[in-house]
């Protein structure tokens, strides 16, 4: 693939994850896809094939309130790519969280993403604040 047909295939298969057309946005994907998330996350795992997404997309949505992503650059060379993505946590007043994911390329096909995350700590106080928030009785604020 050509750097231009590399860049494109990453924006529509973000754009059709984020519009819910798992079946379009899994024709972009490997028959042995892997998607790895670190064991810090509450969703941590290695998500395996076309479907890993249908897997991993409510397990995300179970443990962090996300209100939107947003693409920020993607770069790309050889048969990989780095794609910046910007993330709003419900309950952070718009503050945004950054990671980068790199994306593997095999044919015309991704078979490989591998999440970073520079700092972990607003993942995991979001994961926290929304547990907090569903659990009966409990209670976000301290008291004195």
């Amino acid at each position: 693939m050509t750097p231009e047909e590399q860049i494109d295939l990453v924006k529509r298969h973000y754009a059709l994850n984020a519009s819910g057309d798992y079946a379009a946005a899994e024709d972009l994907l490997t028959d042995d896809f892997v998607i790895t998330i670190p064991s810090f996350l509450p969703f941590a795992g290695v998500y395996r094939g076309k479907k890993a997404f249908r897997e991993l997309i409510p397990r995300v949505t179970e443990s962090l309130a996300v209100v939107k992503i947003k693409s920020v650059a993607t770069t790309v060379g050889d048969d990989h790519a780095v794609e910046v993505v910007e993330f709003t946590f419900a309950g952070d007043d718009g503050v945004t969280v950054q990671n980068t994911e790199v994306i593997r390329f095999r044919g015309q096909q991704i078979c490989e993403i591998r999440p970073f995350y520079h700092d972990p700590a607003p993942w995991i106080a979001a994961a926290a604040r929304l547990k907090a928030a569903r659990t009966p009785g409990s209670s976000t604020s301290s008291s004195s």
